[in-house]
């Protein structure tokens, strides 16, 4: 997934420096976590108001991913020291690894509030809008690392990458998949071996069906990372987009077996198996997508895969599941069906008609 950055930034005091606080930093500084925590502890018996201790005991239990002592920590910080930046950043951070965005939004917000010329901190806040699918307001905030630092490699993916994801890849539209290549090639140009880059300008280029440039940027992204599943996920369906199953297939291979939890890699693998007529290893992907994500679409992949192999009544009754699952109510699908080759078959099939009319009006 694409980098999200989090930097620490401290306060600084006139005070002189104490020496058991500067200890216990110390250790924290040298992975000595769990003793740094004992000596805060010890220090904090005198001197319980501390802000910098209260931070440094919160920063040490963030170390060793003890998140709820360090939340403690850090709103006692924030209660004490409504300003200090550092306990709002290490907040955000908390959150962000918990996959819990909506949680980290106002500590960002409140960490740009302090300290607005901190591309980390707009870079940060971008990726949780991101990943909360509020691009707007990714864009808005990658713009402004872009302002700040027009050199900013990373900034100019992250906004391409929230540019064609703005209304959903699949559909973006084509202005949307051009301005985002526009910014891959900034990154690019920025940064000449920028894998993610390369890898999402692919992915654009794939859906702008400039399949050899998506080719290219494809193969150089999988050279740079070979664990790249996506990279290798679309490399599968670009060779499936040119009618080459079999070297699809080896792309999907090598995608699932990266990452084994996406539902839309068996699909399209299951897909591909049909193509090339194994129709009981198809439905083995369809029925492992449908434990990830049960949307109606693989049961929509399995009611093909009988239709393909002459099933009728099988079809049939996979296409009434999907129903229930409510893929039927997007009326695209039976556009689909009237055109799908394998369909097509039982066009003039009286039950088979039946059974669509069904699926359009329901029982009469």
């Amino acid at each position: 997934m694409l980098l999200v950055t989090f930097l620490c930034c401290f306060q600084q005091t006139n005070a002189k420096p104490n020496p058991v606080l500067e200890f216990a930093k110390q250790q924290i500084k040298q992975k000595f976590y769990l003793p740094a925590i004992s000596t805060l502890n010890g220090y904090l018996e005198t001197h319980p108001k501390d802000v910098e201790a209260l931070y440094w005991k919160g920063h040490a239990y963030l170390k060793v991913e003890n998140y709820l002592a360090a939340q403690d920590a850090y709103n006692a910080v924030i209660k004490l020291d409504p300003k200090y930046l550092p306990a709002f950043e290490d907040m955000a951070s908390i959150f962000m690894k918990q996959k819990n965005y909506a949680a980290a939004l106002p500590y960002f917000n409140a960490s740009i509030a302090l300290n607005d010329t901190d591309i980390n901190l707009f870079n940060s806040r971008g990726m949780c809008y991101y990943y909360m699918e509020k691009f707007e307001l990714a864009i808005k905030d990658f713009n402004a690392v872009i302002d700040l630092d027009p050199g900013n490699f990373l900034a100019y993916n992250n906004k391409g990458s929230a540019e064609y994801n703005n209304q959903n890849i699949a559909s973006a539209s084509i202005q949307d998949l051009k301005m985002a290549e526009r910014d891959f090639n900034i990154a690019i140009m920025l940064k000449p071996d920028f894998q993610l880059a390369y890898r999402n300008r692919g992915i654009v280029r794939y859906f702008l069906d400039s399949l050899q440039n998506s080719y290219k940027d494809l193969l150089y992204a999988i050279q740079l990372d070979p664990k790249d599943e996506n990279a290798n996920w679309y490399m599968g369906k670009l060779f499936f987009k040119q009618g080459n199953n079999l070297i699809a297939m080896q792309f999907y291979d090598v995608a699932i077996k990266l990452q084994d939890k996406k539902p839309d890699m068996y699909i399209d693998r299951g897909i591909c198996k049909i193509e090339m007529g194994n129709y009981k290893g198809s439905r083995a992907d369809f029925y492992k997508a449908m434990q990830f994500e049960n949307d109606g679409r693989a049961e929509y992949q399995v009611a093909r895969s009988f239709a393909a192999e002459n099933n009728k009544n099988d079809a049939i009754y996979a296409l009434k599941q999907a129903k229930k699952l409510g893929l039927f109510n997007n009326t695209k699908y039976f556009t689909y069906i009237n055109k799908d080759k394998y369909f097509q078959k039982f066009s003039k099939d009286k039950v088979f008609y039946e059974a669509i009319k069904e699926l359009k009006f329901g029982k009469d």
